[in-house]
């Protein structure tokens, strides 16, 4: 049969209507959290200096991000960037809310939410030049779960996403691992779990896993060859691949530890204030607790096998969910921790599936169905809403910044162009102390959003020079500092803003002294 768009739009009306709720959702929760900056431009300092392409290649092991300098222009235009961003986690969704179970279009809808509100897509965000491309590698990482789990010749497929997904952006693989042990750990809590079934399809999902990071490694290290590049050490990008045995143990308890410090730890900026922590661990322990319920209905129920695998599964999780504290020795920040919006995803996917078995239990127990219904969808919503407004102060904060460093640098340029010898040629040095200056006010009002943004702001950083040609104009030469800044008229200069902190040397380069 030929395969037509009139026949993809009918495919599409095909989609279950629980799979829409949840693409509804995304939307609805996407653009009242992140709406303030899709309207404006808030770069930080990687965005600056890469207004007009996609950091990171080959020698990063994300050469796929080639594909996306082709598809959206390679211009970090918040208003596309972000519309494509919602788009591609509004997919996401639809394949997540398959593989969660999710039944109640309502429930589906919260976990669309979940998903666009999590702090993970501020961090994206915030590198708006390639949040897109961050954006559909988690797309690709759930839809290699979802092919996967499908079984068949669909997990080539699945190695393929995976494949891709990881030629992104290397700390969504998260997403696969824990979504593939979740529909184990489904399986097994079914009233009908074969546990030999189950254990050959865990089986299947270790060897997709292990494929997909195999194909992707050969597939990076033959594009290094041929463009005869090596990895970068950046966050220990050059170490990835390599098990050490006896770093492993700590490895794991540090994916153990992240699991569960969240009630007490900013934990990456997923939980950064008190209610967070709260409402998080709320959704965290509640799903725990309805596991343990489900766990025991079996065993009650006789079924010792399916138990016995579930409680593994179970304990499989948080490495599964973490499991970039194995790939990673280094720095994991909050761009790194999206997977661990399975929390509230797995509290969603129990929470209704423990309602559905009271509303079947008889009417004895329709009340108890409906408070439970209530009381599932009111956390998520408490939850999904704190965060909303979250991202909306993270990106108010932006806006004071960049405000401030145009401010603080129209000042700076004032000075330089006062000077009575300085014309349009003078090379200009910018020498930067050990200690800031103390002119400057806080980076950030609240510390909390150095962790969500996932960057530090300060004033002074390497993207300076770029920052004064694009937003102020000023375009010059700047020469190596290590040839001034042990000269003796430079070491007696006062630090900026003092008088005598901005001065023309003899050879008319102008040096600063911060």
């Amino acid at each position: 049969m030929e395969y037509t768009p009139e026949r993809f739009v009918a495919n599409l009306k095909r989609i279950p209507r629980q799979q829409w709720w949840a693409f509804a959702g995304v939307w609805a929760a996407g653009l009242f959290a992140h709406g303030y900056m899709l309207v404006n431009k808030l770069p930080n300092y990687d965005d600056i200096t890469c207004l007009w392409s996609k950091d990171g290649g080959a020698d990063f092991g994300r050469w796929a991000l080639r594909f996306f300098r082709e598809l959206d222009g390679s211009f970090s235009s918040p208003w596309m960037l972000g519309l494509l961003s919602l788009l591609y986690l509004a997919a996401a969704a639809m394949f997540l809310a398959d593989v969660l179970r999710l039944e109640s279009p309502l429930f589906c809808f919260l976990a669309g939410a979940v998903l666009a509100v999590f702090p993970t897509v501020v961090s994206a965000f915030t590198y708006m030049f390639t949040s897109d491309a961050y954006m559909f590698s988690v797309l690709a990482a759930i839809m290699g779960a979802w092919f996967a789990i499908r079984g068949g010749w669909w997990r080539l497929a699945a190695v393929g996403c995976i494949v891709f997904s990881l030629g992104l952006y290397q700390g969504f693989f998260g997403w696969t691992a824990a979504l593939m042990i979740y529909s184990l750990l489904a399986r097994s809590l079914a009233d009908d779990a074969d546990a030999k079934r189950i254990l050959t399809a865990g089986l299947w999902h270790v060897g997709v896993l292990a494929a997909g990071l195999l194909a992707y490694f050969g597939v990076t290290w033959l594009i290094l060859r041929i463009k005869g590049l090596r990895m970068v050490s950046y966050q220990n990008l050059d170490q990835m691949g390599r098990l050490d045995l006896r770093a492993l143990p700590g490895q794991v308890l540090d994916a153990f530890r992240f699991f569960f410090g969240i009630a007490h730890s900013p934990s990456e900026g997923i939980c950064t204030l008190p209610s967070l922590r709260l409402l998080l661990a709320a959704c965290q322990w509640l799903g725990i607790l309805l596991l343990a319920a489900d766990i025991l209905r079996q065993l009650r129920r006789g079924r010792w096998l399916a138990a016995a695998l579930a409680s593994l599964l179970a304990m499989l999780m948080p490495i599964g969910i973490n499991i970039i504290h194995l790939m990673n020795a280094g720095n994991v920040y909050t761009l790194m921790v999206y997977p661990m919006c399975m929390i509230p995803l797995v509290f969603l996917a129990r929470g209704e599936a423990w309602c559905a078995r009271l509303r079947q239990a008889g009417p004895a127990r329709r009340h108890l169905h409906a408070l439970g219904r209530w009381a599932c969808a009111g956390l998520a919503v408490l939850l999904i809403g704190r965060y909303a407004i979250q991202a909306n102060e993270a990106y108010l904060c932006m806006q004071v910044n960049h405000t401030r460093r145009l401010s603080y640098w129209t000042g700076v340029l004032t000075r330089i162009r006062s000077l009575p010898e300085y014309d349009l040629w003078c090379p200009v040095v910018f020498l930067h102390g050990a200690d800031a200056d103390a002119t400057l006010p806080d980076t950030w009002d609240d510390p909390q959003f150095e962790e969500i943004a996932g960057v530090l702001m300060p004033m002074h950083v390497y993207s300076d020079e770029t920052f004064l040609s694009l937003y102020l104009g000023f375009w010059t030469e700047y020469p190596d500092p290590a040839a001034y800044e042990n000269l003796p008229e430079v070491r007696q200069m006062p630090h900026y803003p003092d008088d005598g902190s901005v001065r023309m040397m003899e050879d008319r380069t102008v040096v600063v002294k911060f």
